[in-house]
């Protein structure tokens, strides 16, 4: 496990496209407060102008309006990461024998579990390099609920790139997974279970979903809003690692 894991480690480290990725997130992202600051003023959101929010309040309105750069570049990064394993030399050496496997899998939702982190500290840090130099405003707020809310966020972007994980190695192809994924980001499956459900009565499957929920706005004061978000993230990542391995264990030699 840990050979693995130093491995992966090693790879992720010296992957020149993750941090391609991370700079070109950045750019974009303070691009993206250029724009606000350009054509989308003043604008209300929730009664709020989008300058004089802060940090917390402009991620989560940020993350109200899909489809989400972030979850964007998490896909990408997942798919091609896991993809590249294959032109590893040692990935043939330990790929038949069934623990190893299992260990491959776990290392990889580790990787991805430390990219989300680097994703989330380049949001944050983009934002406050943006909204400083364009709205001159570098307020994160209260630290508490500022915390409550990376913390969920990260949870449940981390069960999003496992199930993106889940979606590779199901489909063993990198165009159909960044497909699949770009569905996924869309959240095409919760806009059609949304339209479903208002066919029906009190039936509110929709709100469960992981996508929908990443894009739903929480109070991370409310005690049963973090119910849901930790029930969602936590439910999502054990159940498509699980998947995952086990679809790694039956996998056939290529």
């Amino acid at each position: 496990m840990l050979n693995i894991f130093r491995m992966d480690l090693h790879r992720f480290i010296t992957n020149k496209i993750m941090y391609i990725l991370l700079l070109v997130f950045c750019a974009f992202q303070i691009f993206g407060i250029f724009m606000f600051k350009q054509y989308a003023q003043p604008i209300q959101a929730g009664g709020i102008d989008i300058s004089k929010m802060n940090e917390s309040e402009f991620i989560q309105h940020l993350f109200s309006q899909p489809p989400s750069w972030i979850l964007i570049y998490i896909f990408v990064f997942c798919v091609y990461f896991y993809f590249s394993e294959y032109n590893s030399g040692f990935y043939k050496n330990y790929i038949t024998m069934k623990k190893a496997r299992v260990y491959s899998v776990v290392s990889k939702i580790l990787v991805q579990a430390i990219f989300t982190v680097f994703m989330m500290v380049a949001m944050v840090v983009s934002d406050l390099i943006g909204r400083g130099i364009f709205f001159d405003n570098t307020s994160i707020g209260d630290l508490g609920y500022f915390a409550k809310l990376l913390i969920g966020l990260f949870l449940l972007l981390w069960a999003f790139s496992i199930l993106i994980l889940c979606t590779s190695i199901f489909t063993r192809s990198m165009l159909v997974s960044f497909g699949i994924a770009l569905v996924l980001v869309l959240n095409v499956v919760g806009m059609i279970f949304a339209v479903l459900e208002s066919l029906l009565d009190n039936v509110y499957l929709s709100q469960y979903l992981l996508v929908s929920t990443i894009y739903s706005t929480f109070d991370y004061n409310h005690g049963r809003d973090l119910i849901h978000i930790a029930s969602v993230a936590t439910v999502t990542l054990l159940l498509f690692a699980f998947i995952a391995i086990r679809l790694k264990i039956k996998e056939d030699l290529r």
